[in-house]
Parts: structure tokens; sequence; C-alpha cells
């Protein structure tokens, strides 16, 4: 029970409960001690009935009035107030000066392996002798053999390169082409530089003519712009494998109707050292225009054309065609010559000399059209070059003559709005009216 307080007024105008209902059955409290000071009630039976009876005791209590604050409690508030200050200050300085200590760190030093870069060998694969399919009799038409012997000559900045001929070629005589090899140097402080080429001259039945083509690096992605099956036109694939690994190759033939389609295109092994001789016609015949794309998986090769024109009975030249660059927007072709053109035009009059023409020939891939601007500029600067502007239609193979220029050396330049590649024919003629031709690839 609790205490009562001295000072507590009494509460006298408490209202008796007159007219609480009783709570029948309830059984009698007979321990509940006497509430002092309550107003007189009927007698509670019922614990509910207490508490509220309680409940109305307390609600009508006065309030406990406080005493006042004395000089002492004040000094003890005063006391606490600035005993927190100084705490939260305390707090405030401490974070500040952790947030300018350096902050823990941790690092783990990767493992590392210093790897010497071990210098291979430089290799140029020529393109090896003039081929025709036939043997030196003329029979069996589906054999390949080989014609003379092309004279190789490279040079190098430093060392000295080795030549020799590839393991094995399809050419029944056994004749492949050379490889130049430039071994490593360990002490150069720069990579040495390599370069070959070969020349032949041929006059055996309908081969006759000069070759001049550079010996070349492998690539896993090349294009060769020239050839043609149309009738008195043999062209042949070759696929040199300078690698130590087999490679694979899948050609893709455009022509001047669009993208060839012929079974044998894909798959086409080349062994490690080997040569493979492929004939066009047996992929695309009587096409006059092709473009072809030469991709390789495995080991990297080096793809050339040959191509020799026979008119009736009448030997019409031979070339071998290199690799052109790849598609680009800027094309460059130097060293165009361009000779005996009134010879030219003479012959080109008959019938079946219609591609003596000099001529530039042009492929977009892709579905996209594409504005050209061409110069054909005097390489001496002779004349002012007036470039011609053409659209060249994507997908197929374009050709735009260029038999209106004068005798004389010119850089063909081709600008465009979508990358092609690009490649150029020129004819010459002598006097006794013997006809031959030659193939020049874009350089970029």
């Amino acid at each position: 029970m609790t205490e009562p307080r001295d000072n507590a007024a009494p509460i006298d105008n408490a209202a008796p409960i007159d007219n609480a209902a009783p709570i029948d059955n309830a059984a009698p409290t007979d321990n509940a001690a006497p509430i002092d000071n309550a107003a007189p009630n009927k007698a509670m039976t019922h614990p509910f009935e207490m508490r509220a009876y309680v409940t109305e005791v307390a609600d009508v209590a006065e309030p406990v009035v406080k005493a006042p604050r004395t000089a002492r409690g004040a000094l003890l508030v005063g006391a606490r107030v600035l005993t927190g200050l100084v705490g939260v200050g305390i707090a405030v300085v401490s974070i500040g000066a952790a947030s300018l200590l350096p902050l823990p760190s941790h690092g783990v030093v990767p493992a590392s392996r210093l790897v010497t870069p071990v210098a291979s060998a430089q290799q140029r694969i020529c393109a090896g002798p003039l081929l025709r399919l036939s043997d030196d009799a003329g029979r069996a038409a589906t054999s390949v053999s080989s014609v003379g012997t092309p004279a190789v000559s490279y040079s190098q900045t430093v060392g000295k390169a080795t030549l020799a001929p590839l393991a094995s070629t399809d050419s029944t005589t056994g004749v492949a082409p050379d490889l130049l090899t430039l071994p490593p140097r360990s002490n150069s402080s720069s990579s040495p530089l390599l370069s070959g080429s070969q020349v032949q001259a041929v006059a055996s039945g309908d081969l006759v003519g000069l070759t001049a083509a550079e010996c070349a690096e492998g690539s896993s992605d090349s294009w060769l712009v020239g050839g043609a099956t149309t009738t008195g036109r043999t062209t042949l694939i070759t696929l040199s494998n300078p690698s130590n690994v087999v490679a694979t190759v899948n050609l893709s033939i455009f022509s001047e109707t669009g993208l060839v389609t012929a079974a044998g295109t894909d798959g086409i092994v080349v062994s490690p050292g080997g040569q493979r001789v492929l004939s066009l016609a047996g992929f695309a015949p009587n096409i006059s225009s092709p473009v072809i794309r030469v991709q390789s998986r495995g080991g990297q090769v080096v793809a050339d054309l040959q191509q020799s024109i026979v008119r009736t009975l009448e030997p019409g030249g031979v070339d071998i065609v290199g690799t052109s660059a790849g598609p680009s927007t800027l094309n460059v072709i130097p060293g165009l010559v361009l000779s005996n053109g009134t010879a030219v035009a003479a012959r080109q009059a008959q019938s079946g000399f219609g591609d003596l023409s000099a001529i530039l020939r042009l492929y977009v891939p892709g579905t996209d059209s594409a504005r050209a601007e061409i110069t054909v500029a005097p390489e001496d600067g002779s004349a002012a070059a007036t470039p011609v502007r053409v659209v060249v239609q994507p997908g197929i193979v374009t050709e735009v003559p260029l038999d209106s220029y004068p005798d004389g050396s010119y850089t063909v330049t081709i600008a465009t709005d979508r990358p092609l590649v690009a490649g150029a024919r020129i004819s010459t003629a002598g006097t006794t009216g013997q006809t031959d031709f030659a193939w020049s690839a874009s350089t970029m």
C-alpha cells in the first residue's frame, strides 16, 4: 500500500459509486486489504470491479506539486550539461583526427613472370614457275605441269637469307615455289627487312609472255583482283603454305553478276610446306571479271593467280597476279604503264581482242554502293590530273576503262566513301601484232 503523503489534499467531492451493478455469482474477496481514505461504496465482490474502483480513485487524485528547485540542484544540472557538452566535443575531435590519419591498407602483389619474346624467322613465298593444265604434249588436261623456272632475286638488311623450294606441290613435274627464310638475330636492335621477287619469260606453245611477281608473306585473309575464265582465258589459283601447320582455306568468288556459289570452295587443305593449284573455271566458268577472297585457318597461305590467254590459236600473253590490299576507302596503284596505244587500239578492234583494253577493276563488299573519285596522275607531273567520279554498285564487280589516257607511267588513286578492293590491267602490242598483258594490284 502506498504511504500517504502529508501534504496531499483530501478528496472531499468524490461521489459515491451507488449505481454499480452487482456481478452475480462472484466469489467474495475475503483477503482484500481495505483502501484507506476511500469514499464509502458498496462491497466489491469481483476483481474487475476492484480495478475499476482503484482507477476511479486514481483519476480523482490531486496532481503532485513539484518542490521548487534548490541552488544545489541547479548546480548539479549545470554540471551534467557541461559534462555532456565536453563529451560531445571530445567525440567530434576524435572523429576529425581519425579522418586525418592514414587508413590501413592491404595489398597483394600479383604473381609475375618475366617473358622474353623469341624472335622468329621471316619468310617470303615466291609464286613459282608458270603452270599449264596439261603435260608437255597437251594431254592430261586435268593435271598441272610447270613450264620453265623463274629467276629469283632477294635482299635483306641484316644477316643472310636462304632460298629453298617448298616440300610439295600439285605440279606433276615437281617444281615447287621457292621459300625465302631470314633467320632471327638476337643481338639486333631492330627487325631486319627482307624482300624478294621473281621474273620469268616463257615461249612454250600457248604460253608466251613475260611475268614478274613479288615474293609475299603468308596471310589468313587476302584478296585477288584479276583473271578471267571466258573462252581462251585460263586462270589458276595457287595456295602456298610456308608454315608448319595445316592450312584450311575457304574461297569466296565474286563476278560481274555477283557471288558465285560453287561446291568445293570451302575446306581446301594445304599441307605444311606445300602448294595447291586449283582451276578457277572449275568453280566459276565463263566469268570475265573475277575477284576472289582467300581466307585460311591454321597456317597462313600466300595466294596468287596465274592467267594465260589464247585467242583462237594465237597466244595472247601470260601473267601472275599477286594479292591486292584489303577493302579500303583509299586505294593506290602505282607504276601503271600505258604503252603502244596505237598498236593496242588496232588489235582491239579485231574480234576476240576486246580484253586488250586498259581497265580498272573494282569490287565493293557489303550492301551499300560506293561513290568513287578516280585520279590518274602522270608520275612525271607533266599534266594535271582530272578526277573521274563514278558510283560502284555493291556485290558485283565493276570495270572502269582507262583507254583515254596517252602513253606514259601513271599512279592511280581511288578515293571512296565505302571500302573497296581494286586492281588494274594494261596490255601491249608489238610491231608484229603479238600481245601481252599485266595486272597491277592496289598497294594500300
